[in-house]
């Protein structure tokens, strides 16, 4: 597979990807409701900090899995 078109591929499942991530952003924010209190804030975005890292993870196995021999 040529270079450019290895990294379209990635630019297209990173977009994709995001998709998901924002509708469980939304659906975090109004089931928490962090704007009520600092406790639910605080809880909120330690939250968010651990899915942005666990699906920073799941994107770059699965980019990793796609193209073995990068």
């Amino acid at each position: 597979m040529p270079a450019k078109l290895k990294s379209i591929v990635v630019i297209v499942i990173i977009l994709v990807s995001l998709i998901p991530l924002y509708w469980i952003n939304a659906y975090l924010q109004k089931k928490m409701k962090p704007r009520q209190s600092f406790g639910r804030l605080f809880s909120f975005l330690l939250l968010a900090l651990f899915l942005m890292f666990a699906y920073t993870f799941l994107i770059v196995t699965i980019i990793r899995k796609l193209f073995v021999e990068a």
